[in-house]
Parts: C-alpha cells; structure tokens; sequence
C-alpha cells in the first residue's frame, strides 16, 4: 500500500505514521495478500481441474460405457421365471447401484440413462403387473413408479432372519439402555443447538459487517476516494483510443468494487492510480475500517477452506488428485487409472461370463451374501 521506493523511504515514511495508521496499514495489506492468495488458489484448482479432466476423461467415459453396456445385458434376465423373489430383488439392486454410479459420475453426460431406466421400468412392468403407479413420482424415472410385492410373501425379509436370534439381547438391553439413550439424545440435542446457534450468530456476524461495509461506501470519506480514482480513471479525458478502452476496463472494475462492496480493492485502485495512501481521506472512518479489515481477514481465511466447493467437479477432482508435490499427484492419477481399466476390464467381460441363468446365479448368491452380512453388522 505505501507508495514510496527506497527501502530508507519506506522505514522513515513507517515511522511517521500514527499507531492507528499502522494498524489500518498491516490490516489493509493483510486482506490485499490473503485475497490475492485466494484468488490464485481457484486458478491453481481451474488450472488443475482442466488438466486431470484431460487426463482422465477418455478412460473414465469407456467406463461408464462397459458400465451402461452390463446394465442392459443384466436387464435382459429380470423377467425369468426361474429368478426367486431375492434373485430378482439382487439383480434389480445390482443394475440400481450402476444406474446411481453413472448418474453421479460427471463423464457419462454423453450416455442415455433413459434408456435403462426405461427398460428398467418396462421390466418391472411385466414382472410386477399388480404393482400400482405412484401418484408422487415424475416421468423422469420410470422404475420408481413401481412397488416390489411384499417379500414375505414368497420368502422372509433378512431382518426376520435374525429377529429372533436377538429377540433376548434386545430385551435384556432394552431397560439399562433407556437412561443411557435418553442421556444421550439430550446431549446431541444439545450439541446440535449450539451448533446451530453459533452459525446463526455467525451468519448474522457476516450481515452485520456487510451492512457495516455498504455503510462506509456510502460514507463521505470513501466516495471521495471514488471520485478521485473515477476522475484519474475517466475514459472521456484520454484521447487514445487505445487507452480509452483500457480505462474503459479499469472503470468497470472500480465501479465493480464499489457495488460489491470490496473496500480492499478500491483501496488498491487509490494507491496505484492516485499514488498516495487512502488514510488521509478516510479521515475519522480509519479506525471503523481497520476493524472491518481485520474481519474480513478471518472471513477470507475460512473461505479458503470452501473454495473447493464453488465448482463442485474442479473440487472434487483436486481433492481426489492433488497432492503436495507433482510426484504424488502424478502416482496417484496413474493408480486411479489402473484401477478404472481394471474394472472396465471385468464389465467388458460380464456378458461372457453371465451368458445364462446358470452363470448369473452364482453373481446373486455372492451378492446375497454381502447383503445378509451388511444386514447383521447394521443390525448389531
């Protein structure tokens, strides 16, 4: 923010300054760098972003194609009478879980996911010919607007598999647990009060400083830092045309600043273009300032942290990639791209492995088995 050259300059012109103008000097300097630091952290995100999209992208969407292609070749064996009630439930959660893992993943914008869940539907039609459509569902998703029968009808659901074996536990536990439990959701009612009132007196923090900040944008002393920038700035007293068009530039941003209430960049306008402090001229408003600086430093230093989820895709892929050195970052991209071949490789292989309801059934019962293990462990 000083304008002087000289190292001597600089220390003598420091020297002169009032505490009060050293306060608002650092606290000035502080948002300027921290803004600039931050700023350069969503360029080095785009920049990186860009970069490992380019690098990644033809092998994720051969992914998400062999994964489209055995989501239709699984389809194909939904309606065999053969399947029990769990079979078809396994087989339609298999399908479920592709058709959610392409659906999120941001290199399958180019496949129809229409079509599966189409298919999908038309499936459960015919399988399911007494189920009623769904008043609450869109025509976005077929295949919700279908009700799997009741499976106790056929076979008993996974939680009665273990209902009984823990019938006793559950009552022995029951009455020393009820204290314990009601302790417990006192303390996370609690917990989650405070949370939510400290957001609140943030949240109103942050208003209350945006109001504070419009206040002293609108105040005398900080329009005449305006006008002095605007009337150095004005493109109608540069005959140039060339440099008309650059001040044309430079007074859309001032104007910019002072809309958007970003007191440190017009602070940086005056400096560099009126070439002399904006103490002066703040006058009686310096210490009110300084405070709102020293604020908006903790805030910009909290931002840094949600910067990543301004572009949710560019975030996601710096926080999945990046790391401290070129190195590691180069070593974990090319493991992340050994594994993606390695599955495409095995939904490649799946129509030549499951070419029957023979070869297909092995796949459910595994698939069953993790699904009656997963049960118990939510269970217990």
């Amino acid at each position: 923010m000083q304008v002087t050259t000289s190292k001597n300059a600089s220390q003598a012109k420091k020297a002169a300054q009032s505490p009060t103008e050293q306060r608002f000097d650092k606290a000035w300097k502080r948002v300027a760098n921290k803004q600039k630091e931050n700023d350069r952290f969503r360029e080095n995100i785009q920049a990186f972003s860009q970069d490992t999209s380019a690098r990644i992208q033809e092998k994720e969407q051969r992914y998400m194609v062999a994964m489209h292609g055995a989501c239709l070749h699984l389809l194909t064996f939904f309606n065999r009478k053969s399947l029990t009630q769990w079979q078809r439930q396994m087989l339609f959660d298999w399908v479920s879980e592709y058709l959610e893992a392409m659906q999120n993943n941001p290199f399958s914008s180019h496949l129809d996911m229409r079509l599966i869940r189409q298919r999908l539907a038309d499936e459960l039609a015919v399988a399911y010919p007494e189920s009623k459509q769904r008043s609450t569902h869109g025509a976005d998703d077929p295949a919700d607007d279908y009700d799997f029968p009741d499976p106790d009808e056929e076979e008993p659901l996974i939680q009665d598999m273990f209902q009984e074996l823990f019938a006793e536990f559950e009552q022995a536990d029951r009455a020393g647990a009820s204290a314990e439990q009601h302790d417990e959701t006192d303390a996370d009612q609690a917990f989650f009060q405070d949370f939510f009132q400290q957001q609140q007196a943030y949240e109103q923090q942050r208003q209350d400083e945006s109001q504070a900040l419009k206040r002293l944008m609108q105040s005398s002393s900080v329009n005449r830092l305006f006008r002095k920038v605007a009337g150095v700035l004005h493109p109608d007293k540069e005959q140039d045309e060339a440099l008309r068009q650059d001040k044309n530039r430079l007074m859309g941003e001032l104007i910019q600043a002072r809309d958007t209430n970003d007191i440190p960049r017009l602070f940086a306008f005056y400096t560099e273009y009126v070439g002399q402090s904006p103490m002066e001229a703040l006058g009686e408003d310096l210490d009110g300032v300084t405070q709102l600086l020293e604020r908006q430093y903790l805030y910009l230093c909290d931002l840094k942290e949600r910067i990543l989820d301004e572009d949710l895709f560019a975030g996601a892929l710096y926080r999945q990639f990046h790391r401290k050195t070129p190195v590691a970052t180069k070593r974990v991209i090319t493991k992340h791209l050994k594994d993606i071949q390695s599955r495409t490789n095995a939904l490649l292989a799946l129509p030549e492995d499951i070419t029957s309801l023979k070869s297909l059934k092995p796949y459910l019962e595994l698939r069953y088995d993790v699904f009656c293990e997963d049960a118990f462990l939510d269970f217990v």
